[in-house]
């Protein structure tokens, strides 16, 4: 047998640089991760005097260590950095596909034409939110829940850093898409690059617990179409509604939308020892005056008299059945 075609010299150029383009892939997504979900966190999540904070008590906020900071993300961060493993493995071998003609990637924006750019970010993005949702119903399903999402749903009040907290498993479902797409759909350098850019934004947004939409006639119409913070949190409380990605149109033509939803993201803090519990992670934040924050928050660890104290955070007062 010939083996001569396995180590010849443009071989080892092949694996070198899916390796070398790995490990930069790698230290460019964890890094911005880090730097982007953690600037976040600390601005609205621990900063005292942001005018769009979570509901949490001063005393919270002062009576945070490190140790408790850490041992609230630590799960996050770990699977974060799981995850930008596995889109650096792919993303590498995407570029390396690239090199060797097996993409339909391409430079000249006037080869397809200008319109088919924009064309193409639409149908791109589309196709994206619809594999997401059935990817993501499937995610749920009791025989894959375990494997393939559990760990992403430890988060019961997500934060910036739980945007890339996906199960190893569900972050090659995810990272496949792109890597198909690239080969079967004609595609500029530009598209491929904003594609990365709003579903990493998104994927901020989505948790990030923000009350995005403002109640007006425009914020109500957003919102019933785009998928907000709000629309996301609730799935992380209600595991079988809202499966969507960026669009809720799958999840009203499937019926796992649930209509006024946001109406029941009434803030109800349940206090052990007069202390609000450290999960923090409030179920709102909201753009108020700093008299109406505290006014929420001094109601907020006023749990009624029949209530049992707990040390989880109780956000609505509607059953959370989880899906598996």
């Amino acid at each position: 047998m010939d083996f001569s075609s396995l180590v010849r010299e443009p071989y080892w150029e092949t694996c070198w640089d899916l390796w070398w383009h790995g490990l930069i892939f790698f230290i460019v997504t964890a890094l911005g991760y880090i730097a982007i979900s953690g600037s976040l966190y600390v601005l609205f999540f621990l900063r005292r005097g942001t005018k769009v904070q979570p509901i949490a008590t001063k005393q919270l906020i002062e009576k945070r260590s490190i140790g408790k900071i850490w041992a609230a993300i630590r799960h996050d961060v770990t699977l974060s950095l799981w995850s930008s493993a596995i889109f650096a493995i792919c993303a590498s071998i995407m570029t390396t596909a690239y090199t060797l003609g097996y993409t339909r990637l391409y430079l000249d924006p006037t080869e397809y034409s200008l319109w088919y750019v924009a064309f193409s970010l639409c149908l791109v993005i589309f196709l994206q939110d619809t594999y997401f949702y059935f990817t993501h119903r499937l995610a749920h399903h009791p025989k894959c829940y375990r494997w393939l999402h559990k760990g992403h749903h430890q988060s019961n009040n997500p934060t910036p850093w739980t945007a890339f907290s996906f199960d190893p498993g569900e972050a090659l479902l995810q990272a496949l898409y792109l890597m198909v797409a690239v080969c079967l759909i004609p595609m500029h350098i530009s598209v491929l690059c904003a594609v990365v850019l709003v579903m990493s934004l998104g994927a901020l947004i989505h948790h990030f617990s923000l009350r995005m939409f403002k109640d007006s006639a425009l914020g109500r119409w957003l919102g019933s179409w785009l998928i907000g913070p709000m629309h996301h949190w609730f799935h992380h409380r209600k595991y079988n509604v809202h499966y969507g990605l960026y669009f809720t149109f799958w999840d009203k033509l499937l019926g796992t939308h649930r209509d006024g939803y946001e109406s029941l993201l009434e803030p109800q803090t349940v206090v052990v020892d007069g202390n609000v519990p450290l999960a923090m992670a409030t179920p709102l934040l909201r753009a108020a005056s700093p008299q109406e924050l505290g006014r929420i928050a001094q109601t907020s660890t006023q749990p009624p008299a029949d209530q049992k104290a707990s040390s989880k955070l109780v956000p609505f007062r509607v059953p959370t059945k989880k899906a598996s």
